[in-house]
């Protein structure tokens, strides 16, 4: 149906002289005897891709060289650091396409000349009435324009030891070291625990008492065999999808460093559905040029990991076509295109 309008239109169009006329700002200027009444840009897409990993931390305990002696067994006393990525998400981000850039040649008051536009010059339709657009316009992203605008950590336990003690048993007694001390509290918390349990007391108020012991008892523990927390970091990059290919940059990421400078990275690989031969409509500098978006199989990937994938509209990627420029010049005809892709989606009286 939307074709057999499309034609209809068409071959009326032919007889109508076309005063109207739409340049790339590219080219050089039109002949028309109107003057410019509106510029507009097609949109192109830009994907934010939130990164969400987990830094799983070993730190050694401050007295883990004296472990062996007072436990009998040795501890690790090396820190470690191991980087995972949990969670990755896209959010899509509608951007004027530099590239595609028209002038409007028209009639001031003329229908052809009634351009509506997104809050970013981005062409919205032609010949349409006041207040036809009720949904709300989104807020124009704030981040800086750079790949790397948001980044966020979270520390879900603490990594920090406590050994700020010190035991003295009498004046004439000299300090004992803070791992003699730590030792002697494991093994008086461990004598307490046992006289709790051989009691008749309440056993709610004796489990309160042991969930206590225990808590105090691992803190003191880990001085000696470290502990292993874990560091959750959200970053953010913008990455513009301009063109297919395998394993685009993202971001460096390494399970070693994180989100540092490495030999390592997070890529993005994008592939085009169907026939990827189709060219742009050659009438499109004398029409209102719109976009035929392109979908796309896009895979987000750690080497061989595949971290994210699915399939997405990317306007770039697609052809243009356009709507002759006459046509609206001695008509009531309405077009209406998607403010996010430039699609055609409508055409009306």
């Amino acid at each position: 149906m939307r074709k057999l309008l499309l034609s209809t239109l068409a071959f009326c169009a032919t007889g109508v002289y076309a005063q109207n006329a739409v340049v790339s700002v590219k080219d050089k200027e039109t002949n028309s005897k109107d003057e410019v009444v509106a510029s507009y840009y097609l949109p192109k897409t830009v994907f934010e891709i939130e990164i969400e990993a987990v830094n799983k931390k070993f730190k050694a305990g401050p007295y883990a060289g004296d472990a062996k002696r007072y436990f009998g067994t040795s501890a690790d006393q090396q820190d470690r650091d191991a980087w995972e990525v949990k969670n990755v998400r896209i959010k899509r981000q509608t951007e004027p396409d530099q590239a595609q850039h028209y002038k409007v040649y028209a009639s001031f008051g003329s229908a052809g000349s009634l351009v509506s536009l997104t809050e970013k010059d981005i062409l919205r339709g032609v010949n349409l009435p006041l207040g036809f657009d009720n949904t709300s316009a989104q807020p124009a992203c704030t981040q800086p324009k750079d790949r790397e605008h948001c980044k966020k950590k979270e520390d879900l336990c603490g990594c920090t030891f406590n050994t700020n003690f010190k035991y003295k048993d009498n004046d004439s007694t000299p300090e004992i070291s803070n791992a003699q001390f730590a030792y002697d509290q494991i093994n008086s918390l461990r004598s307490a625990k046992a006289d709790l349990l051989q009691q008749n007391d309440d056993v709610k108020d004796i489990d309160a008492s042991v969930r206590n012991i225990d808590k105090e008892e691992r803190s003191l523990y880990e001085l000696f065999y470290g502990k292993t927390c874990m560091e959750e970091s959200r970053m953010t990059f913008n990455f513009s999808p301009d063109k297919e290919g395998n394993n685009q940059e993202v971001c460096k990421f390494s399970s070693r460093n994180g989100f540092s400078e490495s030999s390592e990275s997070i890529n993005i690989s994008i592939k085009k559905k169907g026939s990827t031969n189709r060219v742009s409509n050659a009438s499109a500098k004398t029409g209102y040029v719109y976009r035929v978006p392109a979908m796309a199989d896009v895979e987000i990937k750690q080497g061989k990991t595949i971290l994210w994938k699915g399939t997405l509209a990317i306007p770039q990627l697609g052809t243009t076509e356009s709507l002759p420029a006459g046509f609206f010049d001695k008509s009531d005809i309405k077009a209406l295109f998607d403010k996010e892709t430039g699609a055609l989606l409508q055409i009306s009286k």
